[in-house]
């Protein structure tokens, strides 16, 4: 196997938006031929216009489409060296009982649809003449359980799992798998948070933090260390974590009379 080139294919998805957008410009501002994708048009048209960026409409959570993009990146390509599995979607549960259709949207995305776009890609990194690689970004929402996130902490839970257990069948394949796990970042899809979000970085400084660990090949990264530390009070004081976070709770409990 060859030494793996500073300069590599590197297809990310979500990148019309927040982590992924930012990732995928400073990218390719760092020389690597980028392929970006995602759902939103406009975006993709903006991005089309950068540099060392190709815009692709992938929806990860159509088989279809992901297959249209595996063909569509061989062609142009011929192989991938990098697939960062970026796109997701984050949802809070107000009222219990669960609202299964929320659960059937974010698992779409988040779970089935990394799943099936790191699928897509496997070929790809095959047919590298490089060591391939792939990188999921997780979230630190994974350490510490919080309020009204089940459904999404979950669905980052069974991400990282995957991944973690990935690493090992890949391993004789010669592909690497990497996990990147953020704390809060000022993105479209946090400013609609109404709660405080300690350590909060730019989509900026993200972006540079896991361009840095795609480049040198980590296999984990985990952002901003500080939240990381805050977090892991919650296995160190299980019940203090707990009480605090059932005090602001704002979950309706529908309890039924039967």
């Amino acid at each position: 196997m060859k030494p793996v080139p500073h300069k590599r294919r590197i297809w990310v998805t979500g990148a019309t938006s927040g982590i992924g957008q930012a990732l995928a410009l400073k990218l390719a501002a760092n020389g690597h031929s980028v392929i970006a994708s995602g759902r939103n048009a406009d975006a993709l048209e903006e991005l089309a216009g950068v540099r060392g960026i190709t815009a692709k409409a992938v929806d990860v959570s159509n088989a279809e489409s992901l297959k249209n993009a595996q063909k569509a990146i061989a062609q142009q390509f011929g192989a991938l060296d990098t697939v960062v599995v970026n796109a997701g979607v984050c949802e809070y549960l107000q009222n219990l009982p669960a609202d299964m259709e929320m659960w059937e949207r974010i698992y779409s995305t988040n779970l089935k649809g990394a799943i099936a776009t790191i699928d897509c890609a496997l070929p790809l990194l095959a047919a590298s003449e490089f060591r391939g690689q792939v990188v999921g970004v997780v979230s630190q929402v994974i350490f510490a359980p919080f309020s009204q996130a089940e459904f999404y902490g979950a669905s980052k839970a069974a991400l990282d799992y995957y991944l973690k257990s990935l690493a090992i069948d890949l391993k004789q394949k010669q592909i690497d798998v990497a996990r990147i796990y953020p704390g809060f970042v000022k993105t479209p899809l946090t400013d609609k948070n109404h709660f405080d979000m300690p350590f909060i970085v730019s989509a900026e400084d993200a972006a540079n933090t896991m361009t840095h660990a795609i480049e040198d090949r980590k296999t984990e990264c985990i952002f901003p260390k500080r939240l990381y530390y805050v977090l892991k009070t919650s296995q160190w004081f299980p019940s203090f974590w707990t009480r605090k976070f059932s005090q602001q709770s704002r979950v309706a409990l529908a309890l039924s009379d039967a």
